[in-house]
């Protein structure tokens, strides 16, 4: 059976503190947005092992990623990411690339490879270090000097419990742990996150709530499967449903929104059934455009919180007073709390109500 599946994990604590916890959800979902537009099958496992794992069913092995953040702008160096934290025992903490190599000494050919993920940039050194990696040259024959501090580096973090086979297990982690600067900033990793998203459904149809409905679901799956704890040994079966996101899930139920709601056609047929006039048809649709243009462009934070406020309103007057159609009541009680907030504005196509209005009735 899969050591992956077998070996109980070193820590389940997660980060330690909310932004930075926010980060990596969002950096995981990030990841995720890129393999559905690659369209590569895998499935990606949140706080398993590391901060994240992703396995591939055509070759059955993992890649294993840790994702970190630094306030300062700093780079990373060779020695911060050896660095060791003493704990409440005196013993020590592995070390960031002492973690990585310890994946690869325990899970040995399932363990394909591992990555480095920061916010922060990182020195000549590690910048160096993966020139040659990423050329696919041996670090050894390249800068040996390079290669020997790194090494003597683990091997003193392993010196208690030395492996026997220490130096094959070296050239593993050395050749193939990649170092990336994340594309995600500390103060906008999460407008960035939903840009990328909005930007992959961009030509694909698909009106924005339901977009927006999808992205929330995906973001709220990744909290929840990174603050869940499992015990080892343990089934894939049982850990996809409690860590795992499942790329070609995910896509399914994309291709299904586009097939089922991903068009005008739909949102025509039901404002018809209003038996609305045609010219509030007309009215009402263009205004849903234009809507769903300005809310796909993430930058536009205003129109944003707009748009939630709008929906807050509509979804509580639609519950509490059982509506079967849109009514002037309703568009003051909208206007009502955008003043309450200082959110309305001359240029805001009054339209945009009735818009949400008929979205969330036949999403």
């Amino acid at each position: 059976m899969s050591k992956v599946l077998t070996i109980e994990q070193r820590e389940q604590a997660g980060s330690n503190s909310y932004n930075r916890f926010e980060y990596q959800v969002h950096w995981i979902v990030c990841h995720i947005i890129g393999k559905l537009q690659e369209d590569t099958e895998c499935i990606v496992f949140c706080e398993f092992h590391d901060d994240m794992a992703e396995f591939s069913p055509n070759n059955q092995q993992y890649q294993f990623f840790q994702i970190k953040t630094k306030e300062d702008s700093s780079d990373w160096t060779i020695a911060e990411m050896s660095k060791r934290e003493k704990k409440k025992d005196g013993g020590y903490k592995k070390s960031f690339l002492g973690f990585i190599f310890y994946n690869y000494l325990i899970f040995g050919a399932e363990c394909s490879h591992c990555h480095f993920v920061s916010n922060n940039d990182f020195d000549k050194e590690v910048s160096l270090w993966q020139s040659y990696v990423e050329d696919e040259k041996k670090l050894q024959t390249e800068n040996n000097e390079l290669y020997e501090k790194i090494k003597d580096r683990i091997k003193n973090e392993f010196a208690s419990d030395m492996p026997s086979n220490f130096d094959s297990i070296f050239e593993e982690f050395i050749q193939r742990t990649f170092i990336h600067k994340s594309e995600l900033q500390l103060t906008t990793y999460d407008t960035q996150t939903m840009g990328k998203f909005f930007n992959h459904l961009a030509d694909k149809n698909i009106p924005s709530n339901t977009a927006n409905l999808i992205f929330q679901q995906l973001l709220n799956d990744v909290r929840k499967k990174s603050k869940e704890k499992i015990k080892a040994p343990i089934s894939m079966k049982s850990l996809v449903e409690k860590k795992g996101v499942d790329i070609a899930q995910i896509s399914k139920k994309i291709d299904g929104n586009i097939k089922n709601s991903g068009n005008y056609d739909s949102f025509h047929r039901s404002l018809i059934a209003e038996a609305l006039p045609d010219n509030d048809i007309r009215r009402i649709e263009a205004a849903k455009t234009l809507h769903d243009v300005r809310w796909l462009d993430v930058r536009d934070v205003r129109y944003q919180e707009i748009v939630i406020m709008l929906r807050k309103t509509i979804s509580t007057y639609c519950e509490s007073f059982k509506a079967n159609g849109f009514s002037d009541e309703l568009k003051r009680l909208c206007i009502q709390e955008l003043e309450k907030h200082n959110l309305l504005s001359d240029s805001l196509d009054k339209s945009l109500i009735e818009v949400l209005y008929y979205e969330q009735k036949f999403s």
